[in-house]
């Protein structure tokens, strides 16, 4: 579906600009925030599981946009769709997640007397985070901003008996506010603020599955700040 709304955002883009109409609008930008989690790790061998406490973390991307505002619509609905938005984000690298451990003691042999502990690791990178939205002005410099988020996510385990390297595709909203700067030649700023909800994963390691950890639901806020050129 996702890919279905930006082809049409785009397909709108280009007739604009081909017809010489206004309402495209591209640009750039940078944002840091602070994002919240926890996870857990259970064994289905002995159905034990050990929960991590809610950590947080400060992460910064850099992206570009590309927006269409609804103008073209005929009529009054014109009027009203001249203040609304359809936009496409992505950010332009990949953002390194980091590398949670979780060290494993267990005693071995008569009365326990050999104890082997293990070390299992799950690290994660994000490869895209795409956001369709929608922005509607208030006024002619603030505006308020809605829409769904694809997060690319890949994870590799190394446990006690085997190591994975899994793909994930995370679905979240976002909803934030903003406002801009617009010169007369078109060249605008922004300065903006998000609030994130991702939904969690689980992973799974080894053939028969015995360990599994589960991120649960990622929660932040950001700050954003852009610069681009309406046509």
């Amino acid at each position: 579906m996702k890919k279905i709304i930006i082809a049409i955002l785009m397909s709108v883009g280009v007739f604009s600009m081909v017809s010489a109409e206004i309402g495209v609008k591209l640009g750039v930008s940078a944002q840091i925030g602070e994002m919240e989690a926890s996870g857990s790790e259970t064994n289905t061998a002995n159905d034990t599981t050990q929960t991590s406490p809610t950590r947080q973390s400060l992460f910064a991307t850099a992206g570009y946009f590309i927006e269409k505002d609804l103008a073209f619509l005929p009529g009054r609905l014109g009027g009203i769709g001249s203040r609304i938005s359809l936009g496409y984000d992505n950010i332009a690298h990949d953002l390194d997640l980091g590398t949670a451990n979780n060290v494993r003691a267990e005693s071995l042999g008569a009365g326990g007397a050999v104890v082997v502990t293990t070390n299992h690791s799950l690290n994660a990178e994000v490869t895209g985070f795409e956001t369709v939205y929608a922005t509607i002005n208030i006024t002619d410099w603030l505006y308020v901003k809605a829409g769904n988020v694809t997060v690319d996510l890949n994870t590799k385990f190394t446990g006690a008996s085997s190591d994975s390297t899994k793909n994930h595709e995370l679905d979240g909203t976002v909803m934030g506010f903003g406002v801009e700067k617009t010169s007369e030649n078109g060249m605008f700023f922004r300065l903006e603020y998000n609030d994130y909800e991702i939904d969690g994963k689980s992973v799974s390691s080894g053939t028969n599955s015995e360990y599994t950890s589960k991120l649960k639901d990622v929660s932040g806020q950001t700050g954003r700040i852009s610069i681009g050129k309406a046509f």
